[in-house]
């Protein structure tokens, strides 16, 4: 019976661990940085310095907040709730500048929606998160967006990334990170938004 209990407890614990991978791996940010990327060098979206521009928005900043709640110890010591809250103002700043600087710079077609889309996205969960305490993914937001961007411009063979979301919300519901209805609500999200802005700014 000991040993029963004792390896129920490593299965637990491995399951745990992977699980952590699974959402270090599929970060928003890293989901980021993977498709301005990929329509960066196959479509030739976001010309000359704005790439990195791009990247330092949607995929530098939302990751900021992470070392800085590591490296000050006030931070770490109140937990996921302040890195969370942080995660997503630090988000919105970028994704506010980025759809500025798409403005600024004339960069009105796929740039644009996808900065708008990120920022409309982040605007709606931080509400949703700050005003009504439901915490609408940003894990599944940030997943499900740049695979629906990536079927719609690239190949619909992307469309079968969706199948990543599986171990994403196995992770998340596992760790009890969010429930079923917070994580379908934040794949929704960005996806039904692409949908609307795409046909509009593409």
């Amino acid at each position: 019976m000991m040993a029963q209990s004792a390896l129920h407890t490593n299965e637990n614990k491995l399951f745990k661990a992977a699980s952590f991978v699974i959402r270090l791996i599929t970060l928003p940010p890293v989901m980021a940085l993977c498709a301005i990327s990929i329509l960066h060098f196959q479509l030739g979206l976001f010309p000359g310095s704005s790439f990195s521009f791009g990247l330092f928005c949607l995929s530098f900043l939302p990751l900021l907040p992470y070392p800085i709640c590591f490296m000050i110890p006030s931070l770490r010591y109140r937990g996921r709730f302040i890195q969370r809250g942080m995660a997503v103002v630090f988000s919105v700043i970028g994704y506010v500048t980025g759809t500025a600087y798409c403005l600024l710079n004339s960069l009105h077609g796929m740039e644009l929606c996808i900065f708008l889309s990120y920022l409309l996205s982040g605007a709606f969960i931080a509400l949703l998160s700050f005003c009504f305490h439901f915490k609408c993914s940003g894990h599944a937001s940030g997943m499900a967006g740049p695979i629906t961007l990536l079927g719609m411009q690239v190949s619909p063979v992307f469309f079968l990334c969706y199948l990543l979301l599986i171990p994403v919300f196995v992770s998340s519901l596992q760790l009890k990170r969010h429930s079923k209805e917070e994580l379908v609500a934040g794949a929704l999200t960005p996806t039904l938004l692409l949908l609307l802005l795409v046909p509009i700014l593409g």
